[in-house]
């Protein structure tokens, strides 16, 4: 029977990190020829072959998060946003595009009652019609994007509903709330924790090793050239890489 770490929550579901077996061999898109396919390493989120990302193999897959999520959901006060899966004995899977409504005003609905102009909002038009990030005015018959946790007087375009930290559209995905504005989960996370440079995991532990504005799990502070654990030895930190002074000095002959 496998070891549990005793700081584990019980209630914390695991997902697990393991590559895509099916995605063995599929080329990279930024090699364009030299990388031989994809080869997975046993714990980097790169391919062993030729170091790049698994998104610059075309890994990722839409309905495999949205199974991941709907099982992390399925037990919560957000089950509403899964749908059961048809012979999937009971599996869940996460409902995407649940963040868009139509305009009040086109719907003859107003759930805020909310009729303050602003100043920069063109005459006549409130506030409920103007979109919260570029400022410029919804049409009554186009769909927007509203927040729970902003209230109904702020809304977006569909395409303006962006990460404040990275912009990256958040209208199909999880989003975290935090500083008055939307994040996505990935820097929610790292705003809160560490993330580690060497797995691209978020660090729970408070023993980790960092240098400047990187960290990294201790097991997990080993050269990305030839992968010698780096703990107490000379290392070098370039462009984000780090290397032993050996693979250092290889890479730039």
């Amino acid at each position: 029977m496998a070891k549990v770490a005793k700081d584990l929550n019980p209630r914390v579901q695991k997902m697990s990190l393991g590559q895509q077996q099916s995605a063995r061999g599929v080329p990279c898109l930024r090699c364009k020829g030299t990388c031989s396919g994809f080869e997975p390493h046993s714990w980097r989120k790169i391919c062993k072959s030729c170091k790049c990302s698994q998104e610059d193999h075309c890994l990722s897959s839409d309905l495999e998060d949205d199974r991941k999520i709907g099982r992390l959901l399925m037990d919560s006060k957000y089950s509403t946003l899964t749908a059961r899966v048809k012979g999937g004995d009971g599996i869940r899977i996460y409902k995407r595009n649940r963040m868009i409504m139509t305009n009040p005003i086109a719907t003859g609905k107003d759930p805020t009652f909310d009729t303050i102009t602003y100043e920069w909002a063109p005459p006549g038009v409130t506030q409920k019609l103007v979109c919260e990030l570029c400022k410029g005015v919804a049409p009554a018959d186009s769909p927007v994007v509203y927040s729970d946790r902003a209230g109904y007087s702020k809304q977006w375009h569909p395409a303006c509903f962006v990460c404040a930290k990275c912009s990256e559209p958040l209208v199909d995905l999880i989003y975290f709330w935090k500083d008055g504005a939307p994040w996505c989960g990935r820097h929610y996370c790292e705003s809160l924790r560490p993330r580690c440079s060497g797995c691209d995991e978020i660090i729970f532990s408070e023993d980790y090793q960092r240098v400047e504005d990187l960290a990294w799990h201790r097991k997990h502070f080993v050269c990305e050239g030839c992968e010698q654990q780096l703990g107490g030895r000379a290392y070098i930190v370039t462009m984000g890489q780090l290397l032993c002074p050996t693979c250092s000095k290889s890479k730039r002959s």
